[in-house]
């Protein structure tokens, strides 16, 4: 009965080896992706697919309601920043997103700032226009879409037969009549098992994701914004480029020290010492033979 099981178990494991591999690809990098409708109108809580795909598991993408990453970046140029910052927190405190990373920059003519910020999907369209409307100009603006809905739903596929196969594992657990069978069903329900979570977390994590849109803002004020022209020369290019070149030039130099003070001057220590005393003891047995000479 214990070679049954096992034989049972060694060919359920190539059979799930084999479907695995194909969705395995398509699960090692991060996405963070949002829905474009709500994920409960696409999937149920019975974790079947959305009214129109096959029954029997193959999906049928073009009746699935997508799910779609959204990245929105635009260049502002307001007339006070720190307000803008203001409203833009209050935007965000307002449709239950938050702030991922602020960054500000001082300037002689105002503050600069980077905002990267996370809003719910469905209030993005609301967001971007109640954000140009802080502006005086919109300089660049780029919303990019990428549809993710077969991982997703590969995903869902594969959790299913995870589960499946794990019920059976168990049963073949049950079932051993000896404890090297038992080990055997055992090591490979705990490689299933791992896998189920691992999907688990995947698919948690693209459901949560998906309700949040990313924007990020470059926010420069109107007197930064303004060009200094004379005759058709733009001086403050020129100065703003000299800067960055003495700026790169200071750097340079300080890692040049740094590494002859971590690095260059140690080495230097210890190659030379030991030719340093090599030399005066050279020269010293030297002397003293000379004075003997003598």
């Amino acid at each position: 009965m214990s070679k049954k099981i096992t034989h049972v178990v060694i060919v359920c494991i190539l059979a799930l080896t084999v479907v695995g591999c194909g969705v395995r690809g398509a699960m090692q990098e991060p996405v963070l992706v949002e829905y474009e409708e709500a994920p409960a109108e696409a999937w149920d809580g019975d974790d079947k697919y959305a009214p129109g795909e096959p029954a029997s598991g193959a999906a049928d993408y073009s009746t699935i309601k997508r799910l779609i990453i959204r990245d929105a970046s635009l260049s502002l140029v307001v007339p006070d920043t720190e307000a803008a910052l203001d409203e833009i927190g209050d935007l965000v405190d307002e449709l239950g997103g938050w702030i991922v990373e602020s960054n500000t920059y001082k300037y002689q003519e105002g503050l600069r700032a980077s905002v990267r910020l996370r809003v719910p999907a469905e209030s993005l369209d609301s967001a971007l226009e109640r954000i140009r409307g802080l502006a005086t100009e919109v300089r660049s603006e780029n919303i990019s879409g990428q549809d993710v809905t077969e991982e997703y739903v590969d995903l869902r596929s594969r959790l299913r037969y995870l589960e499946a196969t794990e019920a059976r594992l168990l049963e073949f657990l049950d079932q051993a009549e000896d404890t090297e069978a038992a080990l055997d069903v055992y090591a490979q329900l705990q490689t299933i098992q791992a896998d189920i979570e691992h999907v688990k977390g995947r698919i948690q994590y693209l459901e949560e994701s998906a309700a949040m849109a990313t924007v990020s803002l470059d926010i420069t004020p109107d007197e930064l914004a303004q060009p200094i022209q004379v005759g058709g020369w733009h001086p403050e290019g020129t100065l703003r480029g000299a800067f960055q070149t003495l700026v790169r030039v200071l750097q340079f130099l300080a890692d040049a020290a740094i590494v002859i003070v971590v690095l260059v001057i140690p080495v230097l220590l210890v190659v030379t010492a030991p030719v340093a005393g090599l030399f005066f003891l050279g020269r010293a047995i030297v002397r003293r033979r000379a004075r003997k000479a003598n």
